[in-house]
């Protein structure tokens, strides 16, 4: 039978097709080390084999799936349930995605389409891949175009001004911009000439000269002309731009100077022949007729780079494709401009050093050990335009580590308008507020929207799994210490170590506890009873209350008691005939713990339920439960597990109950 991490290691084989990867890679992408993935890889390379693949090593290299009888090799990742488990691939999978890459191909690209080609490249099935098609044809209908299929190929029909309508309303619209415009530095730009403008103008001109350039491409050269406007008004030229004149007769040039013709309309100044040269190289670099191969080998040698910075920062670049196709599309046009000595000069630089000097550090450091730039003089400047899409990628994440927050209040309006602007006003880089409600407006499906809630309302009587502060309408210096406490607790990422990545300030990824291992740490000796002699129930969970009340106010106890007994007026607490979870209806402790008791000859808890085997006593903290969720999935995955409920009641010491334990959390993380 194959193991779960084998699993997985299968699926980052094959969405790594014609590239090798090492089992430092390999091992750090799956938490493993590097010793164990080589056994992994030894132990599966005679099952692949005989499934019509083979795994191949080369060193200095690593390992490679190398695919012989396709056929064979699909009904085995079906049999095994493999073909979706590779991240990447899986994200190309999840229909959006999908249909976003085919649209690109079609529009994009201007390519025909094989279903069966692509089928087999994305991992599934022509029927699926046909029914993404009839939803590609419904989308386009709207703007006049049509999907045809010419014997087994697809392409989209209809007059090329329509294409770019859909293009500029599908791919360039504004959330896919938004990680230029987020940008301060960038912001500076909107007063000549705006995005969409730039957008419109490069894709007139580009698809009219039949340039193919994906919606990454066209993102670039967007960021290379606002630049360059920038420049321009700052007094900053490109010198000494020395290009073959055999360039003047290229198609890029001449698309080149129709582009920068339309943008002196816009502007209102003229741009320098320098400029219209260097934009052409831009769009040599950057068209259909660049190598593919170069594609592939910058790829490769970014991921191994990534995963260096990510190691040092702790920050997940290497899931970011947009800043991978970002790097590489970049550094195609910068390879050409060392290698011809054009000085290009960055206006940002100043403040890209000032406003983030770590980073900036960070970039040059690590983008030096690029073989492609080892042996070549690198300016600053140039440096300083490689950081700008790191602080692009920074900015998003930034916005994806924000703590969602629902702020709740009595019933009027005013007051909760109030408490949410002093909200913002103390955590506005900190946390996202997704909601402003009454008392008796909550809703249970908006609570798995947010990480916790701010309350001006007493909500004691409601129970919750995720933290409630309770705090005054005016928000005081002892309700924001109070949230800050916790927010520090959680190690949230906040705009101010995102501006400045600082290796002094970041611990390495490998040093941190995982959330797994976070739960798996409140699983404690000190809290278990294994129950051998005959007692009442009243007794077990005296014995537990007296353990969680180590370290807790001395009136912990009681108000447990309490707190219990009314969380039994609110609803069941029963998850199985055996399985009971007693909690109390709020909060009483100032740690999270979790009581459990093993009764292997069972206990009479009441007239339904006279055969209890297992009690989880749940004490939440006042403060947060990061782990409670996890630990309620843990014993939910109890309930149909008979044979692994025979397995816990046999263990009567808590190192035997742990490692069985910690299988059922693995399997609910």
């Amino acid at each position: 039978m194959i193991k779960n991490k084998q699993r997985d290691l299968i699926s980052l084989l094959v969405g790594s097709k014609n590239q090798f990867k090492s089992s430092a890679l390999l091992a750090t992408e799956l938490s493993l080390s590097d010793r164990t993935v080589r056994t992994y890889l030894n132990d599966l390379k005679a099952l692949i084999e005989c499934n019509g693949a083979k795994i191949v090593s080369k060193q200095g290299y690593g390992y490679q799936l190398q695919i012989l009888d396709r056929t064979a090799f699909n009904s085995f990742l079906i049999e095994h349930h493999l073909l979706d488990r590779h991240e990447e691939q899986a994200n190309i999978r999840e229909v959006c995605q999908r249909k976003h890459y085919i649209l690109n191909l079609l529009l994009l690209e201007c390519q025909k389409i094989d279903i069966e080609a692509l089928s087999e490249q994305l991992f599934i099935s022509s029927s699926q891949l046909n029914k993404d098609m009839l939803e590609i044809k419904n989308q386009l209908q709207p703007f006049e175009l049509t999907l045809k299929k010419n014997k087994h190929l697809f392409y989209v029909d209809g007059a090329e001004k329509a294409k770019r309508h859909f293009i500029m309303s599908y791919f360039f619209h504004e959330e896919s911009m938004n990680f230029l415009q987020r940008l301060t530095y960038l912001n500076k730009f909107s007063d000549a000439i705006s995005f969409d403008t730039l957008t419109i103008i490069i894709l007139d001109e580009c698809r009219e000269a039949k340039i193919k350039l994906s919606d990454v491409m066209m993102q670039n050269i967007v960021l290379h002309l606002s630049l360059s406007i920038k420049r321009l008004q700052s007094g900053l030229t490109i010198q000494n731009l020395d290009m073959p004149e055999t360039t003047k007769n290229s198609l890029e040039f001449q698309v080149a100077k129709k582009i920068i013709d339309r943008i002196e309309t816009v502007i209102g100044f003229a741009f320098p022949k320098e400029e219209q040269m260097y934009l052409t190289l831009h769009l040599m670099s950057k068209s259909n007729f660049i190598q593919q191969d170069l594609d592939a080998q910058l790829s490769l040698m970014l991921t191994d780079l990534l995963l260096k910075i990510q190691l040092e920062t702790g920050y997940q670049f290497l899931k970011d494709e947009q800043l991978k196709n970002g790097l590489v599309q970049h550094l195609k046009p910068m390879l050409v401009r060392l290698a011809q000595n054009i000085k290009l000069e960055n206006p940002l630089l100043n403040e890209i050093k000032t406003c983030s000097p770590e980073l900036f550090d960070l970039v040059k450091r690590y983008f030096k050990q690029l073989p492609n730039l080892t042996e070549v003089a690198v300016s600053d400047d140039e440096w300083g335009y490689l950081a700008l899409h790191f602080l692009a990628s920074v900015e998003k994440l930034k916005n994806a580590q924000k703590i969602r927050v629902l702020i709740i209040c009595a019933t009027g309006l005013g007051s909760a308008q109030l408490l949410k602007n002093r909200v913002e006003c103390e955590f506005d880089e900190r946390i996202k507020i997704i909601d402003t409600r009454g008392y008796y407006e909550i809703e249970p499906d908006m609570l798995n929207e947010v990480d916790f809630i701010i309350s001006s309302v007493d909500l004691s009587a409601k129970v919750f799994k995720i933290p409630v502060f309770h705090v005054s309408v005016f928000f005081t210096e002892e309700d924001v210490q109070k949230i800050r406490r916790y927010l520090s607790s959680r190690h949230v990422i906040t705009s101010s170590n995102l501006n400045t990545i600082s290796s002094a300030h970041i611990v390495n990824e490998k040093c941190h506890l995982s959330y797994l291992d976070q739960v798996v740490e409140e699983l404690t000796a000190d809290y278990f009873y294994y129950c051998q002699c005959p007692l009442t129930k009243d007794d077990i969970l005296d014995l537990l209350l007296d353990r969680l009340a180590v370290n807790e106010a001395c009136c912990y106890k009681s108000k447990m008691i309490k707190q219990m007994a009314k969380r039994m007026t609110l609803g069941d607490i029963f998850f199985s005939p055996n399985i009971v979870v007693p909690h109390p209806a709020v909060p009483v402790g100032r740690l999270s713990k979790m009581g459990i008791a093993l009764i292997p000859h069972g206990v009479y808890w009441d007239k339904y339920h006279p055969d209890i085997r297992f009690i989880f006593l749940i004490s939440p903290s006042v403060y947060q439960n990061p782990s409670l969720a996890m630990m309620t999935k843990a014993i939910v995955n109890l309930i149909d597990d008979s044979a692994m409920q025979h397995q816990l009641l046999q263990c009567q010491t808590f190192s035997e109950f742990k490692s069985l334990f910690i299988k059922l959390i693995e399997k609910g993380a």
